[in-house]
């Protein structure tokens, strides 16, 4: 068992007691965290977990593991107790399940990786955990080898919403995430082997591959954040007529913050078209902007995350404004080498005044 973080409890002296405004921390669980806690004059600390007495607790530090609100008072000499310090909440992190859309066909089973996209910050899935929280209201749906299997009726058409929970293998339990599947008539242009996206550090990579393709023009790539307004963000050229397998990919490199939805958009010479299924993965919070080389000698490549950011500004380490400009795109270059050599800082600033910086090393 580790200690996972110090969490410093200031606490005010004298003969008083108020009530403290709380603070809260996560922690894996099968973790320790080492609360420490600092009051003038303090011979003794008075250590409470949810209101209640530690017995045998007064040093200044104190070693918890388990979930709770804790508190802490500091007692003088003579008895007197100070201020209590701020309540800190300790809470064990619990995995996310991302909610999934997907598309099958009539009469066809699909099988879902749901757990592909969700989250956990301790320990891996324990994927025999996943469990079935509300059936379809129409067909089944079982989970197999950590997986979710749904069964339509016999000639069903139409969407339907699964929903499941999942444990890491510290035991601890997801949310209740929602799976919508809309089941489909129409046959594909082309017959997909198999659609996946995954992750790769902040790019999304999609990789598809066809087992036969008659009278195929190309694949639109698009992406929704709702499942509604759908954007085209690359197009791949189909191979026309093929009898084998063939592999595409294709690389979102400004996926958005939170859960991004792609599908394959696969036209015919004709310009007939229908949707593959549609697939998800989920970013966290990215930083404003991405700034690479660093250091760098020659070009300077920027690509803005945020979409609040309106100007840049390059100040160097004398305090010089070298660069002032809108952002009009979301991806620019900046030739360094007209600027002098040595610390220089980039401003990005938002409308509202809002500023990041980053520091760059020109060599």
């Amino acid at each position: 068992m580790r200690h996972s973080l110090l969490t410093w409890m200031l606490l005010a002296s004298g003969c008083a007691f108020a009530q403290s405004p709380a603070r809260e921390v996560s922690m894996c669980k099968q973790t320790t965290l080492r609360l420490k806690a600092a009051s003038a004059g303090a011979s003794r600390y008075e250590w409470y977990r949810n209101n209640e007495l530690i017995i045998g607790s007064g040093a200044e530090e104190l070693i918890v593991s388990e979930e709770g609100t804790y508190k802490a008072i500091g007692v003088n000499d003579d008895n007197c107790i100070s201020q209590e310090s701020i309540h800190i909440i300790i809470k064990h992190h619990t995995p996310k399940a991302v909610d999934d859309a997907a598309e099958g066909f009539v009469n066809n089973d699909i099988v879902l990786d749901v757990l592909k996209n969700d989250l956990t910050v301790c320990a891996d899935f324990d994927g025999a955990t996943l469990a079935i929280v509300e059936q379809p209201a129409s067909g089944n749906a079982v989970q197999v080898d950590g997986m979710l299997k749904f069964s339509p009726l016999h000639n069903f058409v139409g969407q339907v919403t699964i929903t499941y929970t999942i444990r890491d293998k510290t035991g601890q339990l997801s949310n209740i995430a929602n799976v919508k599947i809309d089941i489909l008539t129409n046959p594909l242009p082309v017959k997909l082997a198999y659609f996946d996206v995954s992750k790769q550090e902040s790019l999304a990579k999609l990789e598809w591959g066809t087992a036969m393709e008659s009278n195929s023009d190309h694949f639109d790539i698009e992406r929704s954040l709702d499942l509604k307004d759908w954007l085209r963000i690359g197009t791949e050229k189909a191979a026309i007529e093929s009898n084998v397998k063939r592999n595409y990919w294709h690389t979102d490199s400004l996926p958005e913050s939170g859960t991004n939805y792609y599908r394959l958009k696969m036209v015919d010479a004709d310009n007939s078209f229908t949707f593959s299924r549609v697939r998800s993965v989920h970013f966290p919070e990215f930083s404003w902007a991405e700034v690479y080389p660093n250091p760098v000698d020659d070009m300077l490549y920027v690509v803005i995350r945020n979409k609040q950011v309106k100007n840049i500004r390059l100040i160097s380490n004398s305090g010089h404004v070298r660069l002032s400009r809108p952002v009009t795109s979301s991806s620019f270059t900046i030739p360094m080498k007209s600027y002098p050599i040595g610390m220089c800082y980039i401003h990005f600033e938002q409308d509202d005044g809002t500023v990041k910086i980053f520091k760059v090393m020109h060599q």
